[in-house]
């Protein structure tokens, strides 16, 4: 991360990774911003609803508190994120604490949300179905912290590459799934042993040649850059080092086992970029112990004419 970011700088990208679900990743970016007194209330927001997401809720909770002792936030930007908070407590089972929130943004705002509901559902000792909670006041606590912020085009861009990275998830599972139902009542496949199966699947994976005419016509440059990769159902992820890199794949190097053929996403970190390159699909090509090579198989045109700016730059 370039060292020169402002705090503005990092909440911003903070809030690119929390888009991507890099929880972890966008927390150390909320916390660097909140070290500026005009970022450390929604900073300390934003933080909480990562921790959230990531089940972590006794550390959510601490930093809603850190939030909102901060009095930073209008009276009703505070009962949002109370009522957040108060999710968080009902997920904690601290039904006594949740409904002192409640009773609190209820006598600020008798017709406030679901509260009524919720209430309820509490004082009946949590038996009985949740009501479910406004999908709308998720997006509004997001955009709660960002009013009156300015974001660079860029940050735009790379909200908006987020947002189709996200999109695109569901598509990917749906499409997935369909190909399976189709192999399994494939004529070529029944009554076909299960080894004759595997065999057919491994003659299909690219050779080394392959590998090695790919090379060819995208002459890979040297590079040492950050990079977070997962799959669509987020059953592998992790992050890795990459070595080699072209507009149409590269070479990374990692602890985590993938295996060849598998369809990843993939987020590139240039170092004097404050936003990711984020590849929508990437499929395994080859692996060795530690290593595997992706070649970019569903990438921006906006987003490969970054990286091929950057490979000349590398490059020269």
């Amino acid at each position: 991360m370039n060292k020169q970011m402002t705090a503005g700088e990092y909440y911003e990208h903070g809030l690119v990774l929390k888009r991507v679900q890099m929880f972890n990743q966008a927390i150390g970016d909320f916390r660097r911003s909140a070290l500026d007194p005009d970022y450390t209330g929604k900073a300390h927001v934003q933080i909480a609803l990562c921790l959230n997401s990531a089940g972590r809720y006794e550390e959510a909770v601490m930093a809603f508190r850190q939030g909102l002792a901060t009095r930073t936030f209008s009276a009703e930007e505070e009962r949002h994120i109370l009522y957040h908070m108060g999710q968080t407590l009902e997920s904690l089972g601290r039904y006594e604490e949740c409904l002192e929130v409640y009773t609190w943004i209820r006598k600020e705002d008798p017709g406030f949300g679901d509260l009524v509901q919720r209430m309820k559902h509490l004082r009946a000792d949590g038996s009985g179905p949740v009501p479910s909670a406004q999908g709308s006041w998720q997006t509004w606590v997001d955009e709660v912290c960002v009013r009156g912020q300015q974001l660079k085009p860029q940050m735009v861009a790379a909200l908006e590459q987020a947002r189709h990275w996200l999109s695109g998830q569901a598509d990917g599972l749906k499409s997935r799934h369909l190909l399976e139902r189709q192999r399994a009542s494939s004529p070529a496949a029944e009554g076909q042993p299960v080894s004759q199966v595997f065999r057919s699947k491994r003659q299909s994976q690219p050779t080394s040649r392959d590998r090695t005419i790919e090379s060819r016509r995208h002459p890979r440059v040297p590079v040492r850059l950050r990079s977070h990769f997962s799959s669509k159902g987020r059953e592998v992820a992790g992050d890795g080092e990459l070595r080699d890199l072209s507009p149409m794949g590269c070479r990374v190097r990692s602890i985590v086992a993938v295996l060849v053929g598998a369809d990843l996403e993939c987020c590139i970190f240039p170092q004097e970029a404050a936003n990711p390159f984020i590849i929508d699909g990437a499929t395994v090509r080859w692996t060795s112990p530690q290593e595997f090579g992706l070649a970019f198989t569903n990438i921006r045109p906006g987003v490969q004419r970054q990286i091929s700016q950057l490979c000349r730059t590398q490059a020269a």
